[in-house]
This record gives C-alpha cells, structure tokens and sequence, in this order.
C-alpha cells in the first residue's frame, strides 16, 4: 500500500483536513539521537523491520519495541502514516503505562496506574 509523504499529512493537518493522531511513523535506519513526541521510529535495515522505538506518553521513557524474532511485536501502517501496534505495549520499568496504538491513537488499558497496593485485612 502507498503511504503519503508525511509532509503531505502535515500539511493536511494544518490546513485542519484530518485531526492529528497522537503517533505517526518515521523509517529510520537506527535509533535516533532524540525522540520527538508523536511520533514512533521504525528502524528498518537491509529492508527488514528491526525495532519500533518511541517516548512514552505518559513518563517520556525511551520504549524500544522488537519487531524481528520469535517473540515480536507487529506494527501495521495505514496510508497516511498512523501506525497499528500489537499487542499492547505495557511500560513495566518506571511509570507502569499500559496502552495500545491503534490507527495512531493511544488507547489506555484499564490497569493504568500506580502499582497495586496491597492491603491488610488484619489491621
């Protein structure tokens, strides 16, 4: 499928043709210095996806995301550059986000939050 040159996606946001989603997809050959907010970095070499990389939406983390291997990640993008992410991606260093990206959207998954506190039933 083609997509459209992001420049052109863009420039119809802000002409106010489309709403801008919260991530759009920029190839790259390797990671990049700095990550820039909406957007997620697909590293692709050689012509074979490697890794998705991105800011976390919620801590501003860098999330590196396996796209090659047995136990991977899939990204699918429409033609206008908005990704697809599955299955979720679940941030379990620092800030505990839990989300899926879909047609560039965040969708927040219900367990969102601070760590489960336990609490005593003997008190």
């Amino acid at each position: 499928m083609m997509r459209l040159p992001l420049s052109w996606v863009q420039f119809m946001i802000d002409i106010g043709l489309l709403r801008r989603p919260d991530f759009l997809v920029k190839d790259v050959p390797e990671p990049p210095d700095e990550f820039s907010d909406g957007f997620i970095f697909r590293e692709v070499r050689g012509g074979y996806q490697k890794w998705l990389h991105l800011k976390c939406p919620r801590c501003g983390e860098h999330i590196q995301i396996q796209l090659a291997g047995a136990r991977r990640w899939t990204i699918s993008i429409d033609w206008l550059n908005r990704p697809t992410v599955a299955p979720s991606i679940w941030q379990t260093g620092s800030c505990q986000a839990h989300f899926f990206i879909r047609k560039g959207v965040i969708d927040w998954c219900r367990d969102v939050g601070a760590p489960r506190q336990v609490v005593s039933r003997y008190v």
